[in-house]
């Protein structure tokens, strides 16, 4: 299932060869102007196999954030989304420990925050990889017309998963749909619906050009499908309050017929990746040529060759019902001379885990896929759009996922919700089920925002709803657009 992401250096070998000759077009006269070949890019998208591989290519952004950078890593929501919030602490070996990350853990992060520029500079990287995509792969003749249609959707969804990004991490950013010309270069910033917008319409051309794994043999899965775009687009909605389409989307989701794999314990092991739950992940291995992930390394405790980052707070702790079996697949303690010593499970790896160690390329070379959508994160999703248009069935989508928790354990644990629960309860009892379902997986700081409880929860840590929303701009890019770029209010 991981055998397609080793193309992915020699693509990015490729794009990097074929920017820095672009950068060079300026210069000619003082250069020899003799030919010695043809043109880079003119000759790479001629043929579906080269389609193929530049679609790999966008892909490799996703790699980067959450493998070979290390801090792009440290910025992905699993780690700096996380730390902060009433769920986790920093950890580490002392208070101080890792500046970029303290300053997360005190609502007190600066321009010049190391996690920043990777997690701009990455996502704008898969970005213009997608559009190489989408511009030129429409000029190629296929054989095979509907795999041409896929490719380019495919293109759409990461294209959406890489604003995605950027614009809950940062607001509003500058929308670039197309392969620039240098004097192009310089492009301001849109609004935060504008760029909402711009990843739906993508989102929607994915979802109609897209095929279900469902549907394929296995050489199929590692890729984007119908489901994870549905599963995106309803995350999309949700974020802006659109509870009518989170509906729309969920019942096209579930109509495909993705069903929720059955022992929770087994999501994040390496059996359960692109389980019959698993919308999207993002496929790594522990090679030669380091294509795994360097999240493991930050998460696993000091005494585990790692960094102890990322601890639970007694709250996350309290919130798990007596017996819950999630909290023994989510936590686990390890002793640790700062922090709560309390850890994450999900990204873990031997002994509190079934991945093991690196064996290979380094500590940040682990083979554990990151999980981005999941089926149950779904049905949460959909029951919270319509708790108060339909209760009784936004219960018995949350019970879908309660009775999974529970697995073989008896009734009591984890009991169903009444079929009676509606109002303000049922929605505290989905906000707890979204909190202990998703816990570790970089979703509560953004669950917090949009629900609008941020404020309340998290003011006690030094959290500010004025400014702390979102993070700053890198100070590199507000220098280098010498002022097309504006800075966030109160950075």
């Amino acid at each position: 299932m991981k055998t397609y992401i080793n193309t992915i250096r020699t693509l990015k070998y490729f794009f990097c060869i074929s920017i820095l000759a672009s950068a060079l077009v300026s210069c000619e006269d003082d250069l020899e102007t003799t030919a010695y070949g043809q043109p880079v890019v003119e000759d790479f998208y001629e043929t579906p196999e080269q389609a193929e591989q530049a679609l790999v290519a966008a892909y490799s952004a996703m790699g980067e954030l959450a493998g070979s950078d290390f801090w792009g890593t440290m910025g992905t929501d699993i780690i700096f989304g996380e730390i902060g919030t009433d769920d986790f602490i920093k950890g580490g070996r002392t208070a101080e420990n890792n500046a970029p990350l303290f300053q997360k853990d005190k609502w007190a992060v600066t321009t010049t925050n190391s996690v920043l520029e990777p997690l701009w500079n990455v996502n704008y990287k898969g970005i213009l990889f997608t559009n190489l995509v989408l511009e030129n792969v429409p000029n190629i003749v296929f054989e095979d017309e509907n795999r041409q249609k896929e490719i380019l959707a495919e293109a759409h969804f990461l294209r959406a998963f890489y604003y995605f990004d950027l614009v809950n991490s940062f607001g509003g950013v500058p929308i670039i749909d197309r392969p620039l010309a240098i004097d192009e270069y310089n492009v301001p910033r849109s609004t935060k619906v504008e760029c909402y917008t711009f990843i739906e319409d993508d989102l929607k051309a994915a979802i109609a050009d897209l095929p279900s794994r469902l549907n394929r043999d296995a050489s199929y899965i590692g890729r984007a499908d119908k489901g994870a775009a549905l599963g995106m687009m309803m995350r999309v909605s949700l974020y802006q309050n659109k509870m009518g389409q989170v509906e729309t989307y969920g019942n096209q989701l579930f109509a495909l017929g993705h069903t929720l794999t059955p022992d929770y314990s087994t999501i994040f092991q390496p059996e359960g990746e692109w389980n019959s739950g698993s919308l999207f992940e993002i496929n790594f291995t522990t090679d030669a040529s380091i294509l795994g992930t360097g999240i493991p390394r930050r998460v696993n405790p000091i005494s585990n060759k790692a960094g102890g980052f990322v601890n639970a707070r007694d709250g996350l702790r309290n919130e798990y019902e007596a017996n819950d079996p999630r909290f023994d697949a989510t936590l686990y303690f390890a002793s640790q001379d700062y922090g709560t010593e309390w850890f994450v499970r999900k990204y873990a790896w031997a002994p509190y885990s079934n991945y093991q160690f690196p064996d290979i390329g380094g500590v940040n070379n682990s083979a554990n896929n990151v999980r981005c959508i999941r089926l149950a994160d779904a049905y949460l999703m959909y029951a919270e759009a319509i708790y108060d248009t339909n209760p009784s069935m936004a219960v018995e989508y949350v019970n879908k996922v309660r009775t999974r928790a529970r697995g073989t354990e008896p009734l009591t644990v984890v009991p169903n919700l009444p079929t009676t629960l509606s109002g303000q309860a049922l929605l505290d009892a989905i906000y707890h089920e979204r909190r202990v379902e998703l816990a570790g997986e970089g979703l509560r700081f953004h669950d917090l925002v949009r629900t609008g409880r941020a404020e309340d929860i998290l003011s006690q840590y030094g959290f500010d709803i004025n400014t702390h929303t979102v993070v700053p701009l890198p100070a590199n890019q507000i220098t280098l657009s010498e002022g097309v770029l504006t800075q966030n209010p109160n950075y």
